[in-house]
């Protein structure tokens, strides 16, 4: 896997001091629900994503968000990353 999305430097990009061994372990998870969310949403292969460095990009985002948002809200509402879903729009292939 590339260095960018390593559990440290997605450590770095949440802007984390000194992690602990649990935040880490959710990191790590998060990342790999990133990539598995990012490859369903597109249709691209793992080796397809870590390809472009904007798919990249999209996967930090949605890391930092599942990190920011961890706890449950009883707030219903419907929120996307603009950002996120324009990258993911961008190489999507799966459109029905």
């Amino acid at each position: 896997m590339d260095e960018t999305l390593s559990v440290e430097s997605l450590v770095n990009y949440l802007r984390l001091d000194n992690p602990s061994e649990i935040e880490t372990t959710e990191i790590s998870r998060m990342k790999d629900g990133a990539i598995a969310y990012c490859t369903s949403y597109t249709g691209m292969s793992v080796d397809e994503l870590m390809a472009c460095n904007d798919m990249k990009i999209a996967v930090c985002v949605i890391v930092a968000d599942m990190f920011d948002n961890r706890n449950y809200t009883v707030e219903k509402c419907v929120y996307h990353n603009k950002l996120v879903e324009t990258i993911l729009n961008m190489h999507s292939r799966n459109l029905l």
